[in-house]
C-alpha cells in the first residue's frame, strides 16, 4: 500500500502540480508557500461554510450540547489549517523542501478523505460542497507545499568576464 501510495504521490506532485505551481509562478509571480497559504485560506473559509448551518440549526434548538461540540469542530479545524498555513510560510530554504517526505501521511490521509467524501456526496447542500471545497483545498495546499521551489538562476562568470585583447 505504501508502495503504491508513493508512486501516486510522486506522480500527482510531479505531473500535476508542479507544472500547476511553474505556471503560477511565472504568470504572477506567486511563490510556492503563498500559494499553498492561498489554498489554505480558501480551505479555512470553505471549512467554516461547511460547518455554519449545523452550527446554526443547533443555535437555533437549544441545544447546548451539539453547539457546544459543533463550535469546538469549527475551532479544531480552523486551528489546524492556521497551523498548517504557518508551516507552510516557515518552510523551504536552501536544503530542498522538508515537506515533501514529511506531509507525506497527511497527504495520504486528506486524499482518503476527499475520496470517501466524493463517494458519500448524494445531496448538493451548501455544506456539502463547502465540505468538498474545503478537501480539496487542502489537497492542493499540502501539494503545493510538497513541490520544490524553483532554484536560483545563477549567472555564469563567463558571461561577466573581460574578452581578452580589448
Amino acid at each position: 500500500m505504501r508502495k503504491t501510495f508513493s508512486r501516486l504521490d510522486t506522480v500527482l506532485i510531479e505531473r500535476l502540480y508542479q507544472p500547476l505551481l511553474d505556471f503560477i509562478t511565472d504568470s504572477s509571480g506567486v511563490s510556492r508557500a503563498a500559494a499553498a497559504c492561498f489554498c489554505a485560506d480558501i480551505a479555512s473559509l470553505a471549512w467554516i461554510v461547511s460547518r455554519a448551518s449545523g452550527l446554526s440549526d443547533a443555535v437555533t434548538a437549544w441545544n447546548a450540547n451539539s453547539a457546544v461540540a459543533g463550535f469546538i469542530l469549527l475551532l479544531l479545524g480552523l486551528a489546524a489549517l492556521t497551523g498548517l498555513r504557518t508551516l507552510f510560510r516557515r518552510a523551504g530554504g536552501t536544503q530542498g523542501n522538508p515537506l515533501r517526505i514529511v506531509m507525506k501521511p497527511h497527504r495520504a490521509i486528506v486524499l482518503l478523505m476527499l475520496v470517501a467524501r466524493l463517494l458519500q456526496l448524494e445531496t448538493f447542500a451548501v455544506a456539502d460542497i463547502a465540505d468538498l471545497a474545503m478537501l480539496t483545498f487542502a489537497t492542493s495546499a499540502l501539494y503545493l507545499g510538497a513541490c520544490a521551489q524553483r532554484p536560483p538562476v545563477r549567472r555564469s562568470s563567463a558571461a561577466f568576464a573581460a574578452v581578452p585583447g580589448q
